[in-house]
């Protein structure tokens, strides 16, 4: 049993030039299909970044919100007047003897990374 195809080759072969007409203008189309679609791609990739640079920025900042707030939180919780009224309240407001009083120092402050950083 012999496989036939619906064309001949012969017919290709003896017209390459009329077999191939019309895929010439894809031929003389392809670089600009190639440029349209890589600025097209880099317009793309570059609103995708820019987002994702937006997004991080947003998260950073929230964080550093969070991370004030919890600073703030710290202090509030290892303060001098916190851990004394504790003491009191613990202990039924026994005298502080002087071996358990509490002294706070004041340590300068932490340099701001935005202010040291550009």
């Amino acid at each position: 049993m012999k496989f036939h195809f619906p064309f001949s080759f012969q017919k290709i072969k003896g017209s390459y030039k009329d077999f191939f007409l019309p895929l010439y203008p894809i031929l003389y189309l392809a670089p600009f299909y190639f440029l349209f679609y890589f600025l097209v791609w880099q317009g793309l990739e570059t609103a995708r970044l820019k987002r994702l640079i937006h997004q991080k920025n947003t998260e950073k900042e929230e964080l550093v919100r969070k991370n004030d707030e919890l600073k703030i939180g710290i202090v509030s919780y290892t303060s001098a007047e916190r851990i004394e009224a504790l003491y009191r309240k613990t202990y039924q407001y026994l005298p502080i003897s002087l071996g358990n009083r509490i002294i706070t120092i004041e340590l300068p402050r932490e340099p701001n990374l935005k202010d040291t950083i550009h």
